[in-house]
């Protein structure tokens, strides 16, 4: 374990028999991000596993039609997001792979996807103390895996912040190199009115963590390069939220005070 940055702590990792297994007990990574911190977890997926995951994503989507309608979250479905969120006014341009449906993807995509999203599943789990699977569950909360393609030439993702629970922790596998694949872009969060950036400390592999109610944001790719929603180059990550989506959802105007509410969540939370 090492800071490397303010507020930013790498956790080395074992992958074995599928698992991602922390130098340290999954009790104190989860105070390591309720402190807060950004953690990042050097997994060890291989790096084979990461690029097939990507490979796989994008031929699944050039054969699966774009996604226009509003997001039903029991399907699996491609998006080229480009517009402003309304509940929280944050301007988005990346192009989404939501597999909430993931069950029913037909091999071999689901099983290469599930090489990545099932550690991801026992490590949340081992974190939160859950033991959810995978599955719609309609008026529950229940797994959203995504794979994101940030794209060169201007890709981001505005500031946002959600709710905690039941969440309690955001994940971010990153899929590619930064340095090799991409040279801009990376997340960026807020602590204690410090400003965290992860751009150049995220290897492929690597998993970020962090408080899910933190207000965070994800920086443009260099305008240098050319924009292309169909070409692969960019950024990749896999994430994994866990939300009812028709609960109510984060409120509109950014919580301020943050020493205090980050205070107030840890005694709920303990």
């Amino acid at each position: 374990m090492k800071e490397v940055a303010k507020y930013l702590i790498k956790v080395d990792a074992e992958f074995k028999d599928g698992r991602i297994v922390p130098e340290i007990p999954y009790d104190e990574v989860m105070k390591l991000v309720n402190e807060p911190n950004i953690v990042i977890i050097k997994t060890g997926i291989p790096e084979e596993t990461l690029r097939s995951v990507i490979a796989a994503t994008h031929a699944w989507a050039l054969k699966t039609p774009l996604a226009e309608a509003l997001d039903p979250f029991d399907n699996n479905q491609h998006k080229q997001r480009l517009h402003i969120a309304k509940i929280q006014q944050a301007p988005q341009l990346f192009h989404d792979h939501t597999f909430d449906a993931i069950l029913d993807l037909e091999e071999p995509t689901q099983q290469t996807l599930m090489q990545v999203f099932q550690p991801m599943r026992t490590f949340w789990n081992s974190l939160t103390g859950n033991n959810e699977e995978y599955g719609i569950r309609k008026g529950q909360s229940y797994f959203h895996p995504q794979v994101t393609h940030y794209p060169l030439g201007g890709s981001f993702f505005g500031r946002h912040w959600h709710p905690l629970n039941p969440q309690k922790v955001g994940t971010i596998l990153a899929l590619n190199q930064y340095g090799k694949d991409y040279s801009s872009g990376g997340t960026g969060y807020v602590i204690n009115d410090h400003i965290v950036e992860t751009e150049g400390y995220q290897d492929m592999g690597d998993l970020i963590l962090f408080r899910y109610d933190l207000p965070h944001w994800v920086s443009p790719s260099s305008f240098a390069d050319r924009f292309s929603w169909d070409d692969p180059a960019g950024r990749w990550v896999a994430i994994l939220p866990f939300y009812d989506p028709w609960a109510k959802p984060a409120e509109k105007d950014e919580p301020q005070g943050w020493k205090a509410q980050i205070q107030s969540a840890k005694e709920v939370t303990v």
